[in-house]
């Protein structure tokens, strides 16, 4: 494949106009996402949907977008970067509109899905713009810029949809794509070079339908395995082959295939193969973190929406103070110090969380949540240098593009992940906690009870009840957060796999 003209030629305003440009359409993604975390658990209620049933408003759009990430590397190939991100950004502000005028959870859940769509975009065409603008001895800068304003939209986002859902409705959670939607356009019409749109392959529809239908099937395992006690269910085993079936088929197709979905060749670069295990992770972490904070901090240590879009305001004010110094040290040191920094950092604040209390005070929250943003900041912007630091410009399109999505199903694994197990060992948790209540029980018997959990009225046994379902709720957040700390910590390992520059950042060529 042909690689796209770089921008090489920009002068240095320039390309600081060009990193101006594209931040409102870098910050769209994450500030969504997050200002939706906040509100998922009004959601939950004005839906009357289980915790699985509502994880689905975030799910719906991972997917989607991890399924049509690759469409948009090749047409990036076939159409100029601004007309692109011009038809992005229209539809992913119109599919928000949709989405504020929906009445029933199965409208929003089809019109995240579509929303994805468009945002399945955002991603590949952000970085090619970085990469194309920017010389390599430059790109670990540009990457730690490039990350401050994506992540400037977790700090807007958390903080307006917790007020909006407070004040007025769930629904302008979504209408706040709107404006900043206008602001991109103009920004990118005004800064962003055009691009060069070049005579490219033919689509590989037979490739996209196998990945589509593999991670569909997926999901849907993931998602519903719980409920339907997974192996028990001839639905869930029938989901499971086909997913198997369809990326066994897919990998034959893109090691055989002239015309690959995937370009197989990206694949033989060791660094980049590496980088893209740290960004599934990455993602992991990130977006299951989202569909973990908010609730629990609303249900369980009984913050008030506005107050936790507040207190989860630190953490992207990490990443963004994380993500600068980050391209900074990427300028005289290689990414593996950088990302060994974020595992560490993102490891001690899930170990953190993982002794929370439900009476941990609002100083200790916040400070989990700011090391942990600052940990993403720093292993985020050291991922996307390490990945293309030896990657030919040739394949830099299919890089950003396989690089996205395996970012995005990190993402929509990651909230499946973690919402099963949260509701695998709530039912464990809820079981040994249950053995104690029993009437039986010398201990329980000269226990001095409140009225209210008297367990001769049926009153008093339901109040009890809800008592015990909260406590293994909490319990099982805690088992998901110490989960997500050892997950990170085996990240280590790997960095002793990637290679070292043949020479210094600082004196690298153009």
């Amino acid at each position: 494949m042909t690689a796209a003209a770089p921008d090489t030629a920009l002068t240095p305003g320039e390309r600081i106009a060009v990193v101006v440009g594209i931040l409102p359409a870098s910050m769209m993604p994450g500030m969504d996402t997050f200002a939706v975390a906040v509100a998922l658990p009004r959601m939950q209620g004005v839906f009357s949907a289980t915790p699985t049933e509502i994880s689905w408003v975030l799910t719906a759009y991972l997917v989607a977008a991890a399924i049509f990430t690759p469409l948009y590397g090749w047409l990036s190939l076939r159409l100029n970067r601004r007309f692109l991100f011009s038809v992005i950004i229209v539809g992913y502000a119109g599919c928000a509109l949709l989405i504020a005028q929906s009445d029933t959870l199965q409208e929003v859940v089809l019109f995240r899905f579509a929303q994805g769509f468009f945002g399945a975009g955002f991603n590949p065409l952000l970085m090619q713009t970085v990469l194309a603008t920017f010389p390599r001895e430059q790109q670990g800068t540009a990457f730690g810029w490039f990350t401050t304003g994506r992540m400037s939209g977790t700090i807007v986002g958390p903080v307006l949809g917790g007020v909006l859902t407070e004040f007025f409705s769930w629904r302008f959670v979504f209408l706040i794509n709107v404006p900043l939607a206008a602001l991109a356009l103009v920004l990118i019409a005004r800064y962003v070079p055009a691009g060069h749109a070049e005579s490219s392959k033919r689509f590989d529809f037979l490739g996209f339908i196998m990945l589509s239908v593999g991670i569909g099937a997926l999901q849907l395992v993931l998602d519903q395995g719980q409920r339907l006690d997974w192996l028990d269910s001839s639905f869930i085993v029938v989901a499971g082959a086909i997913a198997v079936l369809a990326f066994y088929l897919f990998g034959a197709h893109v090691l055989t295939s002239d015309n690959a979905y995937l370009n197989p060749s990206v694949f033989r670069n060791r660094d980049f193969v590496i980088g893209l295990f740290f960004g599934f992770l990455l993602s992991f972490m990130i977006f299951g973190y989202a569909g973990l904070i908010p609730p629990i901090l609303q249900h369980h240590m009984g913050y008030p929406i506005v107050t936790t879009g507040l207190v989860m305001l630190p953490r992207g004010i990490g990443t963004i103070l994380a993500s600068l110094l980050a391209g900074a040290m990427l300028i005289r040191y290689p990414p593996r110090p950088v990302a060994a920094l974020g595992i560490v950092m993102i490891a001690l604040s899930t170990w953190l969380m993982s002794h929370f209390t439900p009476e941990v005070d609002i100083n200790s929250v916040m400070l989990a949540i700011t090391v942990q943003g600052a940990g993403f900041g720093f292993l985020s912007v050291a991922i996307m240098t390490l990945s293309f630091q030896s990657l030919p410009a040739a394949l830099r399109a299919d890089g950003t593009s396989v690089l996205s999505l395996f970012r995005r199903m990190g993402a929509s694994i990651g909230v499946s992940v973690l919402i099963t197990m949260l509701a695998r060992t709530t039912q464990s948790a809820r079981a040994t906690l249950a053995e104690n209540v029993n009437i039986y029980d010398e201990r329980f018997r000269n226990l001095a009870l409140p009225a209210s959990w008297d367990v001769h009225t049926v009153q008093g046994v339901q109040r009890l009840n809800a008592l015990i379902d909260k406590q293994a709720e909490f319990i099982s957040y805690l088992d998901d957060f110490m989960l997500m700390t050892v997950l990170m910590l085996c990240l280590l390992p790997l960095l002793l796999l990637m290679k070292s520059p043949t020479h210094s950042p600082t004196h690298s060529n153009p």
